[in-house]
């Protein structure tokens, strides 16, 4: 068994882990674009993209991560997410 055969298993459950996170995030985003359909409320809230990166940032930074990095993949995880949603609100009712 090679030294690094290990940590690429552990790698390869934190990945799995990552997805399988994300898409739970999904599933949850597809169930506020309902409420938002609902209340009529806007898919982007600018505010709220900007609290959900800032926390983000800031916890990733007092573990160490790089903040800009952060920062971007909340960039991009918040864009799709958003895009998710505008296609739930035009269909006229969200995916489950």
């Amino acid at each position: 068994m090679s030294e690094l055969t290990q940590f690429r298993a552990d790698i390869d459950d934190i990945d799995d882990q990552i997805v399988d996170l994300l898409a739970r995030r999904f599933a949850i985003c597809h169930q506020v674009a309902e409420v938002k359909l609902r209340q009529g409320i806007p898919v982007v809230l600018p505010e709220r993209i900007e609290q959900v990166k800032a926390r983000c940032a800031d916890r990733a930074s007092r573990q160490g991560l790089d903040r800009a990095f952060m920062l971007a993949l909340y960039t991009l995880i918040i864009d799709e997410t958003c895009e998710a949603e505008r296609a739930c609100l035009q269909a006229g009712r969200p995916e489950s």
